[in-house]
């Protein structure tokens, strides 16, 4: 970690000066808890046909008609989802929110766990794979994560033949009106949830943490070129590449779960 002191202290020394910094996290954030990427090598996108379960039609085609060839990548992600926790990158940007600096993370990430970590302002531009909305009435429920995929692993291990109506059954009813509920993220084909917010946050920040993202999904990928145009420094943080190379003023080539709480420490060390 010495080896990129230098770009540290510079991160520390701009997030200093801010009030209202925000942070636009990608996958690769998550991915330090455990929970691997889609579109890099061996994702999930590797192993299914986006034109087949990319949108709510074709994955419930798919769910009718062969739903077993979906149940190997389903049961890795509730391993995943069940296992994960918040890590040190999460928790640091709940403690520079604590601390006054930081004042909205934009993710892209559907796991919930920047909430866990203790953040209070949290925009999902790609929804919560946690957050439940009914199909009849359009009502919300939040679920706790843990728990929720422990009762579906629980009906899984019950199923006999994985039918369209035994795995209707794995999803919460609404309590309002009883209609099935659907997990409340963003797939192919549907509008990105919160942007016009995500945007206000970034043409309103005076600094922008952007952390392990490729930069390739769009619109959420123009959010820090938004915060730049406006004058705000651009932190990037990624062990694998810097996709904003062309308007970030420092760079950190380390994880965030690395990088963030050695941020946090340079930062608590100055204010003393």
């Amino acid at each position: 970690m010495a080896r990129y002191d230098k770009e540290i202290s510079q991160a520390a020394e701009i997030l200093m000066k801010a009030k209202r910094a925000a942070a636009f996290c990608g996958s690769g954030i998550s991915a330090e808890s455990g929970i691997s990427t889609f579109r890099d090598p061996g994702g999930i996108w590797d192993r299914l046909d986006l034109a087949e379960v990319g949108t709510a039609d074709g994955l419930m085609s798919v769910l009718a008609h062969d739903p077993g060839r979906l149940m190997p990548v389903f049961l890795e992600l509730l391993d995943a989802f069940e296992n994960a926790d918040a890590n040190p990158g999460h928790a640091a940007l709940a403690d520079l929110e604590r601390m006054g600096i930081l004042g909205t993370v934009i993710t892209q990430n559907i796991d919930n766990l920047q909430h866990e970590a203790g953040s209070g302002d949290v925009i999902e531009v790609h929804g919560n794979l946690f957050r439940m909305v009914c199909l009849g009435c359009g009502a919300q429920k939040k679920f706790e994560r843990k728990p929720l995929v422990a009762d579906i692993r629980q009906k899984l291990g019950l199923m006999k033949y994985f039918s369209l109506a035994e795995l209707a059954a794995l999803v919460p009813r609404c309590g309002a009106c009883g209609a099935l509920m659907r997990p409340d993220i963003v797939m192919f084909g549907e509008a990105v949830k919160d942007l016009d917010r995500a945007f206000e946050a970034s043409r309103e920040c005076d600094a922008m943490l952007v952390l392990g993202t490729s930069g390739i999904v769009y619109p959420a990928a123009a959010l820090p070129y938004e915060s730049k145009q406006k004058g705000a420094p651009i932190i990037v943080v990624n062990p694998n590449e810097n996709a904003f190379f062309d308007i970030s003023d420092v760079y950190v080539p380390m994880k965030t779960g690395e990088a963030l709480p050695a941020i946090v420490g340079k930062i608590r060390k100055k204010a003393l």
